[in-house]
């Protein structure tokens, strides 16, 4: 019975995961300009792309040929949408130029006639951006808006000289800023500086390459976009190489998938090819325990925990021995041995405070706690409280590390601060509800160190980022420092030697000053 109720559990948790996530875009192609050279592709780069990214579960915004006030409605229609993301995506075809290291996106109505216009008709990228950091825990820009831009040319030759040096070619780099979410994704059609081509089919060089791949399932963004870089790399005879800047704290996938079970399992490459790993004809539970090798983290964590709730609802000796069988070393392997010996000898071994005694039915010559895991029995975790969320005793720092935690088990909460507010109750009941626990939004000491154990790995990542960021900060700093203090040394110099005047001067300077003094009580 519980062999058939972990194959079901298996087959109706496949393809999942991707749907549980919050994804808006904005994708706006521009090319029917009206007082510059019109571009044939951006239409129909916009609507293949929005086409993809509704595909892949995204709601998105989209617009094609807007004007300056199109483009500021749709923009904010996406701000409002994308507040509060998993992931918030921007995607931009047509004309786009660079003014003092600013990227500006260009309306079908624009003019550009003097350096007014920018600030009138032209959307800044930064501005969009900004829309995108609002509680967003991954941002993704793509920009194929480096094509050569006649407006450009004409804003050059009525900024004059003096000041035409601040317009460039193509788009500016833009920098990665830390926003409290996991991270961001920047890709440019070519590199910054440079010009992007057009393409001569109905779509450019790198939306085509960007469609072909976004969607490979299992794919991390990173592979994507090393892959997309050399199909266009390849496609323009070595013309145009696209630019992608990426900080991310994991890896981000937009297509996950859970690999057949009987047929095998794929296995990513670095290369357009994957490796086949088959699958031996065994019980199902054998099944799952080889495809936990394989399978991706996320997914292989979900058939886990629905099968140790299926098993933890039987409460019997078989059922826990077969969630033993399938995951020996699983997150709730302690929990199963323990739950064993209960039913077994009769006694509760397990208990939520680690430091109580043991039970009196319990084995001969126990000493008290001595029986207790050093993770709680999840069926004798009590709910969570105000009262036993106190009794932890969490300062403010403590509090930034459990709203950390939370952010990289996939439940936003915002920027880690400390605080508990609406936002952060939300994602500890989300948590809480996703566990198979009692969701109040409060936490109990059992359930503090559930969360501890299922982020291990991540946090242990996140403080070595942060802590390279601090050593990288403080070693700039120290530099500063000594540069600054040298002049002040060579300042303490001089007054110790008057100011640097020589002593001989200084001499006959004191005379003069006597003589007038003298000159002056005299008379």
């Amino acid at each position: 019975m519980f062999t058939r109720m972990i194959a079901v559990l298996a087959i109706l948790l496949a393809g999942t995961m991707p749907a549980l996530a919050k994804r808006v875009a904005l994708v706006i192609g521009n090319g029917a300009y009206e007082h510059t050279i019109p571009l044939p592709n951006p239409s129909n780069d916009a609507e293949k792309m929005a086409a993809k990214l509704r595909s892949l579960g995204f709601e998105v915004v989209a617009g094609q040929d807007q004007t300056y006030t199109d483009m500021r409605r749709s923009v904010m229609d996406f701000a409002k949408k994308a507040y509060g993301a998993e992931i918030a995506l921007l995607f931009y075809a047509g004309h786009g130029m660079q003014v003092g290291g600013q990227n500006l996106l260009v309306p079908i109505d624009a003019r550009i006639e003097d350096e007014t216009s920018l600030d009138f008709e032209t959307i800044s990228v930064d501005f969009i951006m900004r829309q995108m950091s609002k509680d967003v825990k991954v941002q993704m820009v793509f920009l194929d808006a480096c094509r050569d831009n006649p407006l450009a040319r004409t804003l050059a030759r009525r900024m004059g000289p003096s000041r035409s040096g601040s317009l460039g070619t193509g788009l500016a780099e833009i920098k990665v800023e830390e926003t409290g979410g996991e991270g961001s994704v920047i890709a440019f059609a070519t590199s910054p500086g440079d010009v992007a081509l057009d393409g001569e089919g109905q779509n450019s060089p790198f939306t085509s390459a960007l469609i072909r791949h976004i969607d490979t399932p299992n794919a991390s963004i990173q592979t994507v976009m090393t892959r997309v870089t050399g199909d266009v790399y390849d496609a323009t005879e070595k013309r145009q190489r696209p630019w992608v800047n990426a900080s991310l704290i994991g890896e981000v996938f937009l297509n996950k998938q859970a690999a057949p079970a009987a047929a095998g399992t794929e296995v990513a490459a670095l290369g357009n090819t994957a490796t086949s790993t088959p699958v031996p004809n065994q019980a199902v539970t054998n099944a799952a325990t080889a495809a936990a090798a394989t399978a991706q983290p996320n997914l292989d964590w979900e058939r886990e925990k629905l099968i140790w709730e299926a098993a933890k609802s039987s409460d019997t000796v078989a059922d826990y021995e077969s969630y033993l069988s399938a995951y020996p070393n699983g997150t709730f392997a302690d929990f199963a041995r323990n739950s064993i010996k209960r039913l077994q000898g009769g006694a509760q071994v397990a208990a939520v405070n680690p430091a109580a005694t043991a039970p009196a039915n319990a084995a001969p010559g126990a000493a008290a706690g001595a029986a207790v895991t050093t993770l709680p029995n999840p069926q004798a975790a009590i709910p969570g409280t105000a009262e036993t969320e106190a009794a932890l005793g969490w300062n403010r720092t403590a509090r930034r590390e459990i709203q950390t935690r939370l952010n990289l088990t996939g439940n936003n909460v915002g920027r880690p601060d400390g605080a508990f507010g609406p936002k952060t109750r939300a994602g500890i009941v989300a948590w809480q509800t996703a566990n198979g626990l009692v969701p109040t939004g409060f936490f109990t000491a059992s359930q503090q160190l559930l969360l501890t154990n299922q982020t291990a790995t991540q946090y242990s990542a996140y403080i070595a980022e942060i802590k390279r960021k601090q050593q990288t900060t403080s070693a700039s700093r120290s530099t500063t420092t000594r540069r600054n203090s040298q002049p002040q040394r060579a300042n303490n110099t001089q007054r110790r030697n008057g100011g640097g005047v020589n002593p001989a001067g200084a001499a006959f300077i004191g005379g003069v000053v006597g003589g007038i003094i003298g000159g002056a009580i005299g008379r």
